[in-house]
């Protein structure tokens, strides 16, 4: 597992990293649609890597083997990797660079919700508005930078099982 693991892992986290961070840093002129779209392509991206990771194992490093219980544990590892990086920068971001993000996130989406006219919609735009007053702004990054982790993780995790399924080989 080594060769590949620090191979895809470490591309995994700085592709994480500087793609997420370019995603931020970059859509500060873009809506929040737009930059949503490109934060879940750059997940994507990070993702696919962890089938690139299982296959380089399988047909570099193993000659052309892999069990399914082998490319888990590479997949999951370079999904801890690539979900660790996105995590970071989305904590580095929201807490020092920009750290209104949330406030002026939960401004867009109340002015969404009053265009949509929806009762239920402004009402819960207006309680998560209160929310974000409660907590801490180190809590907010923290709390969205576990979020991001764990979705990447997830995602991650699940394209390591299929990844272990698809391209398993024994003799």
């Amino acid at each position: 597992m080594g060769l590949a693991v620090k191979k895809f892992g470490m591309i995994a986290f700085l592709s994480g990293f500087i793609g997420f961070g370019a995603a931020l840093f970059l859509g500060k002129s873009l809506d929040y649609s737009t930059q949503e779209l490109i934060g879940y392509a750059v997940i994507g991206m990070v993702v696919a890597l962890v089938y690139f990771g299982i296959a380089y194992r399988r047909d570099t490093v193993n000659a052309g083997q892999i069990t399914f219980s082998q490319a888990l544990q590479t997949g999951i590892v370079i999904a801890i990797c690539g979900a660790l990086g996105i995590a970071l920068i989305d904590v580095i971001f929201t807490q020092f660079i920009h750290p209104d993000f949330f406030r002026d996130y939960n401004a867009y989406q109340l002015q969404l919700a009053e265009e949509s006219g929806i009762p239920s919609k402004i009402e819960q735009a207006q309680n998560a508005s209160k929310s974000y007053q409660n907590i801490s702004p180190l809590k907010i990054s923290l709390m969205a930078g576990a979020m991001m982790f764990f979705m990447t993780f997830t995602l991650g995790s699940l394209c390591a099982v299929l990844s272990g399924v698809i391209l398993k080989r024994t003799i």
